[in-house]
């Protein structure tokens, strides 16, 4: 029965019918989704853009993933549509320390790093238009 449970839930990723692995997964009681249908019902989550939901079952298995490039990876592609660029580094760095060859890892870093250091001249020019404005009150007021 298990191994046909992930026969099937392989089959739906491979047919990109992610809705069908969460449907099937949330039909087992919480207790009893284990690792493995805990990281196959996050992936079917991220695929589906429910990122944050995703990183609730990927940190169900946290402990056993340390050393799990993909795991790695996939919390890193969650964390990066979430624009959450930082969280994202750390985790794709990992993933690409853990697997050096892969490609996608090297790939999302580097758009997570691009798209942080824009948020971070966005932020600095918005801080700089902020200060700017405070200073021409300032100076009107000054003027009356």
């Amino acid at each position: 029965m298990r191994e046909e449970l992930i026969a099937q839930l392989n089959a739906w990723h491979e047919a990109d019918e992610f809705e069908e692995i969460v449907s099937r997964i949330k039909e087992v009681p919480t207790p009893l989704i284990d690792d493995e249908l805990a990281v196959h019902l996050g992936r079917a989550l991220n695929n589906l853009g429910r990122y944050k939901e995703a990183l609730k079952w990927f940190n169900k298995t946290k402990e056993k993933s340390k050393k799990d490039p993909l795991w790695h990876f996939r919390v890193g592609y969650a964390y990066y549509y979430l624009n959450e660029y930082d969280k994202a580094i750390k985790a794709f760095e990992r993933a690409h320390k853990l697997d050096p060859e892969d490609q996608d890892a090297i790939e999302f870093l580097e758009w997570s790093r691009t798209e942080a250091a824009a948020l971070a001249d966005t932020e600095d020019v918005e801080d700089t238009d902020e200060a700017s404005a405070t200073e021409g009150e300032t100076s009107e007021e000054t003027k009356r």
